[in-house]
């Protein structure tokens, strides 16, 4: 015996408390581990036991001889009952009726177990000696005290053995499982199941499963369990009928959906799920993914839109609406909705892009369809120009948000050998009935002047813009923002950009640049100026060269002595002082050049729209840094042109010769125009007299194409042109910024902003089954400064644990109508839950914010708690 005196004071200790009822003390001690050595240690227990008036006397198959001892021979000493012995069990145990009024003393692994934890009682004492091994280890026990209480039943005992030895948090079942998955599918290569085996649990665990989840298999394997989750699902989220997978269709669905959402939407997690299900569809030569692909054939999108357990849904939903586009179906309220539907799903992150680009090219579609309904039916310039800004701009929007996440999703193959055919058709057939339209009114119209009526003209920027703001008083600053090729489509989505990141107050204008429309007459059409001139290729405003921001900063001065001129990415690299210290003027031209120089390029005119992309946030960024910490009050953003772009290759047709020009009269030339000294008049090019624009010593005639036709050149990029008179190129933006200190601001103004909010309709507030519906309305419709809101709904215990499954909601209706404006979401409980109060609580999904947007509670009375 490693301590024989710390086991003599322990047995004291046994005889110290009596009960009422007891005169004496009788105590049993079954020494079925021999922890007494030999007759040396037992005659030493003896002696001490002498000492306190205590006998020892040996059990040792002596049953009638240590009764009669007890009940007849001596009633009234004290005793210590010794058997090297197990204790026999019930029926042939002839002193039980002695044991039931006596008590105990153990001296043996499982007693110091029991003792490690506090356990009173022998109703686990089988359990712990079945798994006295778990116990051996210090580390192990630790864990497993971590989640242990006193009031443990067997299956509570179970459960803290298997969460820790998979060293989950919480004793919870679902991470649990969670936890034991990641490890590996295959048995021999998970270390936890290595330890669940080792220390006789498996049997245990299986169990559990079965109860828990109804999972149920002759053969049971972890691979088993994983796929029967994922059948379970389709199984209940589809109307598929999974005739071939019926063993994998686990009895407790609810807790089978409960656990894989859990695990699916899992901020760290997700990824192992994600991976499992990719390798489960790819094994064998894909055949679950080949077999689940012919059943789902056989079936409408409708009928499996809800499930997200596998991509195969997601891949599936794509295919058939690219397959009934190529058809020629037209029915794109339907193709949209199911994409918004998706959007709320585990897997349409992976394939966002695709989603992404699918949407903007069934949003060209439709749109395709209502031009060739409605007609292009404007009368002038004047209208056409105005149509531009208010719809007809949609038709480049959707053309580049395609492109854009066309060119940023690598699992393509599906959108480039149909949808992006029809994608180019129909932004060529637009673009053609849109600038046919544009050139026929410019040739009834105007004659030998670049003007159109009623529409402002980028050389009168200045004097419109900035002069006005600084008239007002002698304090306002102005900072303008020039983009290199900012067209007017793009500044529509930075004005929403910015709506909704600042609380700022934005108005988007227009004008009609100057022609040729191009980034040197362009910057100096934005200047202020007195007189314009063209000499030896270089454009003078006032006397002074344009090019450059040097000679920008020397004419802005001219004007306003209290002014700076900084290029975008130097001044975005300065420190906040320094900063501070260049924008103290009154007013600040920032040169930004992203789009222009990335289309420009031959190499690169292929990336202009991400180009765009990057342009968007840069401007964003940047009004903030100007509103907020330089305390420039107003900003204009504006563009010196815009542009067109195309990604097919472009046949000759869409070229023009310049042989009718005499090179030696050409004094610039670029693929949208031309400009030279000869007058005359050609097929398939307006002529404008450059006069009007600029001074010349020479008598020149601006030469550009119809609708979107290049001329034949050498160099450059044909793709990505500017120079003409199309709308791309011409409809200038101006984004009017000003800036407001406080959220006060705006409700002063009576702006509503933020996020929409979003109340529950049901006004019960009681559940009554297991799986329940959740009415929301977004109580408001989104505008431009009121944001769309994404949140995640659960019900939540009082301890703050989620006790059913969550989902993702997203509220943002643009629409007038209340009714419009709701929807429902189907939550499931677990089927452990007790009918009292929880609370339903939706959480902002920004993460950013992460915070409770409402909090209601909800009775849950349900009369069967069964999981059919």
């Amino acid at each position: 015996m490693q301590n024989i005196e710390k086991t003599i004071q322990s047995i004291f200790k046994k005889f110290e408390v009596k009960d009422d009822y007891e005169k004496r003390k009788i105590v049993f001690w079954y020494d079925k581990d021999g922890t007494v050595k030999d007759e040396e240690e037992l005659e030493q227990i003896e002696s001490s036991l002498f000492e306190k008036d205590i006998n020892l006397h040996i059990l040792n198959n002596n049953f009638f001889e240590t009764k009669k001892l007890l009940e007849k021979d001596d009633t009234e000493s004290h005793y210590l009952i010794y058997s090297p012995e197990a204790e026999r069990d019930a029926q042939s145990n002839w002193l039980l009726d002695i044991e039931l009024y006596s008590s105990r003393f153990e001296n043996s692994t499982i007693s110091d177990i029991k003792s490690e934890l506090g356990i009173e009682g022998y109703d686990l004492d089988k359990l712990l000696e079945d798994h006295k091994k778990f116990f051996a280890n210090k580390d192990r026990v630790l864990a497993f005290k971590r989640h242990y209480r006193n009031d443990w039943k067997e299956d509570e005992f179970v459960l803290g053995m298997l969460a820790a030895l998979s060293r989950s948090s919480i004793i919870d079942q679902k991470e649990i499982v969670r936890n034991l998955l990641m490890g590996s599918l295959e048995e021999e290569e998970n270390k936890i199941w290595g330890k669940f085996n080792r220390f006789g649990l498996v049997d245990k665990f299986w169990d559990i499963i079965r109860r828990r989840f109804g999972y149920s298999s002759e053969y049971p394997t972890l691979k088993k369990l994983f796929l029967s989750f994922i059948i379970t699902h389709i199984d209940r989220n589809t109307s598929v009928v999974l005739k071939s997978y019926e063993q994998y269709i686990n009895r407790q669905s609810n807790e089978c959906e409960i656990f894989i959402k859990g695990w699916m939407d899992h901020s760290k997690d997700s990824k192992d799920f994600d991976d499992y299900c990719n390798n489960l569809l790819a094994a064998d030569e894909h055949k679950l993914e080949n077999s689940l692909t012919s059943l789902l054939n056989k079936y409408e999108v409708e009928d499996y839109l809800e499930a997200e357990s596998i991509d195969l849904f997601d891949k599936n939903i794509i295919k058939n609406i690219v397959t009934e586009l190529t058809d020629g179906s037209d029915d794109f309220n339907k193709y949209l909705e199911w994409i918004d539907n998706r959007k709320t799903k585990h897997w349409y992150q992976v394939y966002r892009n695709i989603y992404c680009a699918l949407e903007n090219a069934i949003k060209l579609h439709q749109f395709s369809k209502e031009i060739e309904q409605e007609g292009i039916n404007e009368q002038s310039l004047n209208e056409l120009f105005k149509g531009y800004m208010n719809r007809y701009y949609l038709i480049d929007y959707f053309y580049r948000k395609f492109y854009y996440h066309y060119d940023k999703d690598s699992e393509k193959e599906i959108l480039k050998r149909d949808i992006k055919d029809i994608v180019e058709n129909l932004y060529n057939k637009l673009l053609d009935k849109l600038l046919t339209r544009w050139s026929d009114l410019i040739g009834s119209e105007l004659q030998d002047t670049w003007n159109i009526e009623l529409i402002d003209n980028q050389s009168k920027f200045y004097s419109i813009y900035i002069d006005n703001i600084l008239k007002r008083n002698d304090r306002d600053k102005v900072a303008v923002i020039i983009s290199d090729g900012l067209r007017y489509e793009t500044a529509v989505e930075l004005k929403d950009v910015i709506n909704k990141s600042t609380i700022g107050t934005i108005e988007l204008k227009a004008m009609a640049s100057s022609l040729p429309s191009y980034t040197k007459l362009g910057m100096a059409s934005l200047l202020p100026h007195n007189k314009v001139e063209y000499r030896n290729n270089h454009i003078f405003v006032d006397g002074i060269d344009s090019e450059g921001t040097e000679n920008r900063g020397r004419i802005l001065s001219n004007r306003v002595s209290d002014s700076n001129v900084l290029k975008f990415d130097e001044l975005k690299a300065l420190k906040r002082d320094d900063a501070r210290n260049e924008t103290k003027k009154r007013v600040i031209y920032i040169y930004h050049n992203r789009i222009d120089e990335t289309g420009d390029n031959r190499s690169s005119e292929h990336n202009v729209f991400n180009a765009v992309e990057s342009t968007i946030q840069d401007i964003n960024k940047m009004i903030k840094l100007l509103g907020r910490s330089l305390n420039v009050s107003k900003i204009i953003v504006t563009s010196d042109h815009g542009f067109i772009y195309k990604r097919e290759h472009l046949e000759s047709v869409d070229k023009l010769e310049t042989r009718d020009f005499d090179k030696s009269k050409i004094i610039e030339t670029k693929k949208r125009f031309i400009m030279s000294e000869q007058d005359m008049t050609l097929r398939n090019m307006h002529k404008f007299n450059i006069a009007p624009t600029m001074d010349s010593d020479k008598q020149m005639h601006i030469y550009v194409p119809l609708a979107d036709l290049r001329f034949k050149s050498q160099g450059g990029g044909v793709n990505y042109v500017h120079g003409g008179a199309s709308l791309q190129e011409i409809v200038i933006p101006v984004l009017v910024y000003s800036q407001n200190k406080y959220e006060s601001d705006l409700d002063r103004k009576g702006i509503e902003h933020g996020k929409v909010e979003v109340t529950v309709l049901d006004s019960h507030r009681k559940i009554t089954n297991s799986t329940f519906k959740v009415k929301l309305l977004q109580t408001g419709k989104v505008t431009d400064k009121r944001e769309p809101l994404s949140f995640k709904l659960a019900l939540y215990d009082t301890d703050g644990q989620k006790v059913s499954d969550e989902k993702l909601v997203i509220a943002d209706s643009t629409s007038d109508e209340p009714e419009e404006r709701i929807q429902e979401v189907i939550l499931t409980m677990s089927s452990d839950i007790e009918n009292k109060t929880y609370n339903l609580i939706g959480i902002d999904d920004d993460p950013k914010a992460l915070q409770s947007i409402f909090e209601i509670p909800m009775i849950v009375d349900i009369l069967i708690t069964d999981d059919f």
